[in-house]
């Protein structure tokens, strides 16, 4: 429930700002456009501040030549959000933009809104609080060779003074695949420093039959591992379970806290789905790991080894993630994995990249 005393209390010395990105056609026609291989900065703000909300149109490419689901494609993996604090040339934040919101199959997820990242018709809203000490830079990258039509703005708060225990926001992506087989354990994520995760969200396809409806692949075990330790401090017996949700991926749902916001049961077979926290952040004081684990399901199940073997020697079985995770910590930037082509992000399926980290 919101405290009505919060929202109706008067705040002393409040100092609210925003700034505008992209639409230089009418009353601001010194503004940055969204054009053609090249960077649009949306805003740069000095701190002690918080970033409280950033908007972004969903993007348009003029080009009679390609299809309608091409120029999403584009504009939702053809577009990066990069966020850089107190001048750190390494961004904290570093997604494309569809992803960043849980739109990572190719720009078809429904509309929905959560506590922290929405999809509404037209537009992409985050209201993940974004504090930093010195300075922020907001940056969305144009990879594409289309020229594209866009407003965007952040809207801010600037503090008082910096408190030592305030977080800097990051964000990661990681597009790949592998081959699933009966032994899987595949690694996933992982993060040095002080923090905590606040949460994930991941876009899932795969052709292969076997798999169809999630059935097998929802079933690895989600192991998170904090600060070195051997055993998992958390193993969620299912990712099914982990984004809260039960016997597979039934159907879309839109939650405050988690969601499936896109399913497609058919060939290929597509999942895109998120989860959030609030007052169960996962904290870690030097780092956190997450991986996937399928050993040891179905050991009893003969008639599943067999087939599961079978379309592994034929060169089948193959499942691709496109995983974007959120957290705070104390440090800013992080080692972002190198980002694929623009070609490679847009396709549904990914089998070029076979991950060996098993």
């Amino acid at each position: 429930m919101v405290d009505w005393k919060e929202i109706s209390k008067l705040k002393k010395h409040y100092n609210f700002g925003a700034s505008n990105g992209g639409w230089k056609y009418d009353s601001y026609p010194e503004l940055e456009s969204l054009d053609a291989y090249k960077s649009m900065t949306i805003a740069e703000i000095k701190g002690p501040a918080v970033i409280t909300i950033f908007h972004s149109t969903q993007h348009f490419v003029q080009d009679g030549e390609i299809s309608t689901e091409e120029r999403i494609a584009l504009c939702v993996r053809g577009l990066i959000l990069e966020i850089y604090f107190n001048d750190n040339p390494i961004p904290s934040v570093r997604v494309p933009l569809g992803d960043f919101f849980a739109d990572g199959c190719l720009g078809q997820a429904m509309d929905f809104t959560s506590l922290f990242i929405e999809k509404v018709p037209k537009s992409y809203n985050c209201f993940i609080p974004m504090p930093f000490e010195k300075s922020a830079r907001v940056v969305l990258v144009n990879e594409t060779k289309y020229d594209l039509m866009n407003y965007s703005f952040v809207e801010f708060e600037k503090l008082n003074s910096w408190d030592d225990n305030l977080g800097y926001f990051h964000a990661t992506w990681k597009r790949f695949a592998f081959q699933l087989h009966a032994n899987t354990n595949q690694h996933f994520f992982h993060v040095d420093g002080k923090g905590h995760l606040l949460g994930r969200s991941y876009s899932v396809s795969t052709d292969e039959p076997m798999f169809k409806g999630f059935y097998y692949v929802m079933e690895g075990n989600n192991e998170i591992r904090i600060d070195g330790e051997n055993k998992p401090r958390v193993d969620y017996l299912g990712t099914e379970d982990s984004f809260g949700f039960s016997w597979g991926f039934q159907k879309e749902f839109n939650g405050l806290y988690n969601g499936m916001n896109f399913i497609q049961v058919a060939k290929p077979t597509l999942l895109s789905i998120y989860r959030f926290r609030i007052n169960n952040t996962i904290g870690f004081n030097k780092n956190l790991d997450l991986r996937i684990n399928w050993a040891n399901d179905f050991t009893d199940n003969n008639y599943f080894l067999k087939r599961i073997a079978r379309i592994n020697s034929e060169g089948r079985g193959w499942i691709d993630y496109a995983t974007t995770y959120y957290w705070y910590q104390s440090e800013i930037g992080y080692d972002h994995d190198p980002l694929l082509s623009l070609d490679e992000r847009t396709k549904l399926i990914l089998k070029s990249k076979l991950n060996n980290n098993t």
